[in-house]
């Protein structure tokens, strides 16, 4: 990430106006000097009157005719240059405010995601850094396009802005967390361990399950929801072999959280690694999705017996404590599930907890 803080002078000094000083010192004349250096006598005065630079061939001329080393002259043409080029960029940057309007910056800033600045031209620039993306209009670029891949797999209501900004929160996060190489076996066999973990409580259940996850090659971040957004959880690719898996505990009961979890590992598991997938409860029920649903269901409830408690026709609370005491998962995953097939039967047991 590129650090505005670092110092950057407000000012740079044109390699012409150091030559200039040294031929007044020498009592060298620009036409004298320009036959010596065997340029034009046009050229030497553009640089000396600073509305020019040169290159790194007329650098080696004036290290010779002057005696003073080219790194030192290409130096100050170089510093001169970045002192145009930041100076052109806060100039374009101070009319973006309108684009900075647009991010969540108050809750970027009291997460301590962004750095507070006061002049519109640092704003932009830690919106640019944190998204690495150089100008606003590439963000614009860049973002619209990938817009696309947000939209494949949810009914997308959210603001494109938010939800990137969410997004990117998770993928900041995930970059210095070093883990192993995907393992498609290796974490499906760990999922079934994680599935254990669903009676336990976060401060047990959640490092373990990021370690395991961890160890497979994937990674399992926790992201705050943001305003205007309404995501449970994102899945994509960070490289062809480390996948992400974003949570935003939208909904913190027990079934919401482990459905959401083992929903975006189904995708890790089935799904090609070029598509993101953004799930929201609003989702279209697409092939991807409804595959997904269909493995989280499988990974959390064993079908076989749960198709068995189906035919007991009992569905009271203390037949479905009974039953997830027995099958080593959370009731509220059993509940929600049953919720599905006969909502108006389940005001009894609609008080599980809360993770």
């Amino acid at each position: 990430m590129a650090n505005h803080n670092q110092y950057n002078p407000d000012y740079a000094i044109h390699p012409g106006e150091y030559l200039e000083e040294i031929l007044e010192t020498r009592n060298m004349k620009k036409q004298d000097f320009a036959e010596r250096c065997g340029i034009s006598i046009k050229t030497v005065s553009q640089i000396l009157n600073q509305k020019a630079l040169f290159s790194s061939d007329i650098a080696m001329r004036f290290e010779k005719v002057l005696g003073v080393n080219a790194n030192i002259l290409m130096n100050l043409n170089t510093q001169y240059q970045m002192y145009e080029s930041r100076i052109k960029d806060k100039i374009d940057l101070e009319s973006k405010e309108e684009w900075i309007k647009k991010f969540p910056q108050k809750e970027l800033i009291k997460n301590n995601i962004i750095p507070e600045k006061k002049n519109i031209s640092d704003q932009a620039n830690a919106l640019l850094d944190f998204f690495n993306v150089s100008s606003p209009k590439v963000w614009d670029d860049y973002y619209v396009k990938k817009s696309v891949s947000f939209r494949k797999s949810a009914a997308f209501k959210s603001s494109l802005i938010s939800t990137a900004t969410w997004v990117r929160i998770g993928e900041k996060n995930a970059e210095d967390i070093e883990c192993a190489i995907f393992d498609k076996e290796l974490f499906k066999e760990n999922l079934k361990k994680i599935r254990n973990l669903t009676t336990k409580s976060p401060e047990i259940f959640v490092p373990q399950m990021k370690e395991l996850c961890c160890k497979s090659g994937v990674v399992l971040v926790f992201v705050p929801e943001l305003k205007n957004i309404h995501i449970s959880g994102v899945t994509e690719w960070i490289s062809s072999e480390k996948a992400l898996i974003i949570m935003s505990l939208r909904y913190k009961s027990n079934d919401h959280f482990w459905f959401t979890f083992f929903h975006e590992s189904g995708h890790i598991v089935l799904h090609k690694k070029k598509e993101v997938f953004i799930d929201t409860k609003d989702n279209i029920h697409s092939d991807y999705e409804i595959e997904a649903n269909n493995f989280a269901r499988k990974a959390l409830i064993n079908q076989t017996i749960y198709k068995k408690f189906l035919k007991k026709r009992s569905f009271y609370k203390e037949d479905i404590i009974k039953f997830s005491e027995n099958n080593n998962i959370a009731p509220g995953i059993m509940n929600s599930e049953l919720s599905k097939l006969s909502p108006q039967r389940m005001t009894e047991t609609s008080s599980f907890a809360h993770i």
